[in-house]
């Protein structure tokens, strides 16, 4: 068994699915595929359960989860104490972010710091809260930008600014032409949501329960890009942040006039851990990037 394995499986297990754990490892899916048979094979038990194009972990699969944590957030320890030794010239750094906040704000931000430290790898983790906080636990992400407010004692949490909830709809829609809607008038309109653990999905259906009714979802567990490509196509309307529609040419972002709908962001990081000087010097550089952009959207 080696490093790569557990951390190969690890990705698998947090997606669920091969395809977008290659994505994020970088590898093409047939060769994490094999990959992850051949652990298997070492170990003598199937990890995963394959359902449709998803997977889910087996008990077995479950039993060796946490081990494969703990062994790779031992390995960053040991990768921030070297780093310790030599100091911003060369280190790594993880941040991690919704998808929203990922394509929109952090490019200029992450080049900027990139110019400053052009020793220091950066990589990045586009997710939900949930699976945001658990890269934190596990030590596979330094800092990360979450919707608060955030119940963890163990984390560091620094308030970075509030946006605007909107109603997404493409060009043509019948509400297209107006400023505002109230959320009860969108009762009968098709919706697009975001993936399971992910805030802006719990947003819709919260706001969908206080207008007094279930939302009709005609496309289920889309990135919010790709969500926002699905409105733009006319196949239903979504609850966003005005930051992920702020470029949009082809849609039309609606003020909701009967329900205060905002979230807040800010920067967490385990405070219970020692940051290598890499991560130190982005969460510092992030605080004050981030912080410019105070504002509600």
């Amino acid at each position: 068994m080696e490093l790569r394995h557990l951390r190969y499986f690890e990705a698998v297990a947090r997606h669920s699915h091969v395809t977008r754990a290659a994505a994020e490892l970088h590898i093409a899916q047939p060769a994490l595929s094999k990959q992850i048979s051949q652990l298997e094979q070492e170990l003598g038990v199937a990890l995963f359960d394959r359902v449709g194009r998803n997977v889910r972990l087996t008990e077995a699969g479950e039993a060796l989860l946490p081990h494969a944590r703990a062994v790779m957030a031992q390995v960053e320890a040991a990768r921030a104490e070297i780093a310790e030794r030599i100091g911003l010239r060369r280190g790594r750094a993880t941040v991690g972010a919704p998808p929203t906040v990922g394509m929109q704000l952090l490019p200029p931000v992450l080049t900027a710091f990139n110019r400053q430290y052009p020793g220091i790898e950066l990589r990045l983790h586009e997710s939900g809260v949930q699976t945001l906080i658990d890269l934190l636990e596990t030590g596979l992400t330094d800092v990360a930008v979450v919707t608060l407010p955030v119940e963890d004692e163990h984390l560091t949490v620094v308030p970075l600014f509030s946006e605007e909830m909107v109603i997404a709809v493409w060009a043509e829609h019948p509400l297209a032409s107006r400023e505002t809607v109230a959320f009860t008038e969108l009762r009968d309109e098709a919706w697009v949501l975001s993936p399971q653990n992910y805030e802006l999905r719990e947003a819709t259906l919260s706001a969908c329960q206080a207008a007094g009714f279930t939302p009709r979802v005609v496309l289920d567990g889309g990135e919010t890009d790709t969500l926002l490509r699905f409105v733009a196509a006319g196949i239903g309307i979504a609850l966003v942040p005005r930051l992920a529609v702020q470029d949009a040419s082809n849609l039309v972002a609606l003020r909701v006039s009967d329900q205060h709908l905002t979230r807040s962001l800010g920067l967490v990081w385990r405070g219970d851990r020692v940051a290598s000087p890499a991560a130190r010097a982005l969460r510092e550089f992030l605080v004050e990037r981030l912080r410019q952009e105070e504002r509600v959207i």
